[in-house]
């Protein structure tokens, strides 16, 4: 699984920069309606460009183990955005193990 590493980066970037976007958003929101009036339509452009491209990235994101879409299920489906393992072959994003309750994944 080391050659996935520098793959799975991304994946954790991604979620990184949706996470900023969505915590920035209404501060920045704010602070342009407040002070910057006449910026406050290209604020608002700025996010909105930015969630579309980490969404439309959550979309095309191919896993690096089976080429099928990392987040997104079926066709219709909406990306899994905070999904930690492919939603198709199940490779995690870290390359430690998931811990278990049952200690189902052990091998003994």
């Amino acid at each position: 699984m080391g050659d996935f590493s520098a793959k799975l980066k991304v994946v954790r970037m991604l979620r990184s920069a949706l996470i900023f976007l969505m915590v920035a958003l209404v501060p920045c929101i704010l602070l342009a309606a407040l002070f910057a009036r006449q910026h406050l339509v290209w604020a608002i452009g700025v996010f909105a460009v930015g969630l579309l491209l980490v969404r439309v990235a959550f979309h095309v994101f191919p896993c690096p183990q089976c080429g099928k879409p990392f987040f997104r299920a079926g066709s219709f489906a909406g990306p899994n955005m905070f999904a930690k393992r492919c939603v198709h072959c199940g490779l995690g994003d870290s390359e430690e193990e998931t811990p278990s309750i049952t200690g189902a994944n052990k091998d003994e």
